[in-house]
């Protein structure tokens, strides 16, 4: 006796208004697009054997911008980006993640120690 299987409907959360999250891809790419800049850049940075000034890195994130788009447009899905990162720098979803949160924790750190201005 065959048994017939229930195709499953993809759940269309459109009516929830201001409380719609976003998927869980689109919640990473911004996570993976600045952390793939942050390892990018420190690694051409390492490469250069020189401690890049405000300057080298407006030119860098300049031409990260010009190559990968921006957060906002970007060139590539979250996959590809992930994918250059294992090929490129040994480095999959989970590490680009963990390299963003150690971003924002010492820009939340740095500033946290800046006087405040009044």
């Amino acid at each position: 006796m065959a048994t017939k299987t229930k195709k499953l409907t993809k759940i269309d959360d459109s009516t929830m208004g201001i409380y719609k999250l976003l998927s869980y891809q689109e919640s990473k790419l911004k996570a993976v697009y600045y952390a793939l800049q942050e390892v990018y850049g420190k690694s051409s940075e390492a490469k250069s054997g020189t401690n890049w000034k405000k300057a080298e890195w407006q030119q860098f994130k300049s031409k990260f911008q010009e190559t990968f788009g921006t957060v906002e447009q970007p060139k590539y899905t979250v996959e590809q980006m992930i994918k250059f990162s294992i090929d490129r720098f040994n480095k999959g979803l989970e590490e680009l993640l963990e390299v963003n949160r150690k971003t924002w924790q010492r820009r939340e750190k740095y500033l946290a120690n800046q006087p405040e201005v009044i």
